[in-house]
């Protein structure tokens, strides 16, 4: 599908189903994006999609969900935020396109991908802080450690080791926003039943959720909002690994 044509429809269905105000210098902003995505896809592996209409669908439109969630929660738009396990920047960027106020830190530790970040932020003209490093490493550092109003994952699997590694990032009464199928959500080995041991142990507990469909995807899709009651114990998140070998 033609460029133009492609941004029309992307335009029309954020009004119409995410976020209403979203404006015509916003989406050049996610123009500017998509180029630099498609370009950089071609050296390094950042970031899987079928086609431009499912990058746009599967990534853009669902990554803004994530923004709407912040929205539904708060009316402060100067706020902390950060992406952990960003990969080729999502959430977080398109996060950072829709509420342009938010201070954002984005995680991730392959270092390919943050040559990437570090162009996408140039290019779009932002003051992203890009950390090169693992998130159970952020977790423990006091200039980092709860430090943060809102924490955001997207596509990251295992859903303990997931929260073990970013409610010790939040400030009390802060938020961790987490994309996932509702299949997923719901499933008792790897859903919020798995997890109530992880949410005891961190101090969080799930406050809402937001179910969505995105064009063109066969799957049920959902966004799950903890929020942070206690100071999370000084032992998490564990050692680099550990979360993943031995979940809460």
């Amino acid at each position: 599908m033609e460029k133009q044509k492609l941004f029309v429809l992307f335009q029309n269905y954020v009004t119409d189903n995410i976020i209403p105000d979203f404006t015509l210098r916003q989406c050049a902003l996610f123009e500017k994006y998509f180029d630099e995505l498609i370009e950089w896809n071609q050296k390094f592996n950042l970031i899987s999609f079928k086609s431009e209409t499912d990058l746009i669908y599967r990534h853009f439109c669902d990554s803004l969900y994530s923004a709407k969630a912040i929205k539904s929660i708060t009316h402060d738009t100067h706020l902390k935020v950060a992406d952990l396990g960003t990969g080729s920047g999502m959430p977080g960027i398109p996060v950072k396109i829709a509420i342009p106020e938010i201070k954002l830190a984005l995680v991730e530790s392959i270092t390919k991908k943050c040559y990437f970040l570090e162009n996408a932020n140039k290019k779009l003209g932002f003051d992203i802080e890009i950390l090169n490093k693992r998130a159970e490493e952020v977790g423990q550092n006091p200039l980092y450690r709860q430090q943060y109003d809102i924490v955001l994952s997207r596509a990251v699997s295992k859903f303990s080791p997931n929260l073990e590694i970013s409610i010790p990032l939040l400030r009390v009464g802060g938020h961790f926003i987490v994309h996932k199928t509702k299949n997923s959500a719901e499933s008792k080995e790897e859903g919020l039943p798995s997890v109530e041991n992880a949410l005891r142990h961190l101090g969080a507990r799930l406050e809402k959720t937001i179910p969505y469909k995105l064009p063109e995807q066969e799957l049920d899709y959902c966004i799950l909002i903890f929020k942070k009651f206690k100071d999370t114990p000084a032992q998490f998140p564990r050692k680099p690994g550990t979360p993943e070998k031995k979940p809460l």
